[in-house]
């Protein structure tokens, strides 16, 4: 992947296999920023309620993670909607001839934060602890658990390829 800023967007090109896992993955998400929170597993509840304190906790604490899981949660439909954009039957993403993603300079927080979201949630659905998302696919054993880590491998390389490239300008 290379990335070009200019002043109002950045243009993401890719390689055609890197935009088919793109796309494979913001599908995925897009199935689950559409899953009706109450029909989430409960570890991904867990995960997107966030948690501020493992302590004792009080009331101010308590307050500030109320306000925190209302904000966490509404990042779910505000994401649904860009995904909505991008995946959009003439977009980029869906389209195999093209080989870049324009985006605005809000746009391209809320695609490494998506990609984040992407990264998390597999973990937390396959049961990845954070220790193990390093850890080589070839190394273990089971083909679901070695998707998974490749597909985390693969976002976590197109974040730090975003991060790389706007620390160059």
């Amino acid at each position: 992947m290379k990335v070009a800023r200019h002043e109002n967007q950045t243009v993401f090109h890719f390689e055609p296999a890197e935009r088919e896992i793109l796309l494979a993955s913001f599908l995925e998400l897009r199935k689950h920023y559409q899953t009706e929170f109450s029909q989430l597993p409960e570890e991904l509840q867990q995960y997107w309620r966030g948690t501020m304190s493992r302590g004792e906790e009080d009331e101010a604490i308590l307050s500030a993670a109320e306000e925190l899981e209302v904000e966490r949660l509404s990042w779910r439909s505000e994401r649904l909607a860009l995904l909505d954009k991008w995946l959009a039957p003439d977009s980029p993403l869906q389209n195999p001839s093209e080989t870049s993603l324009t985006l605005s300079p809000g746009e391209v927080d809320e695609f490494l934060s998506m990609l984040n979201d992407r990264r998390l949630t597999i973990a937390v659905a396959e049961g990845i602890a954070e220790e193990q998302m390093d850890w080589d696919p070839l190394s273990v054993g089971s083909r679901d658990l070695q998707r998974a880590l490749w597909e985390i491998h693969f976002l976590a390389y197109l974040q730090e390829s975003c991060v790389s490239s706007f620390l160059e300008d």
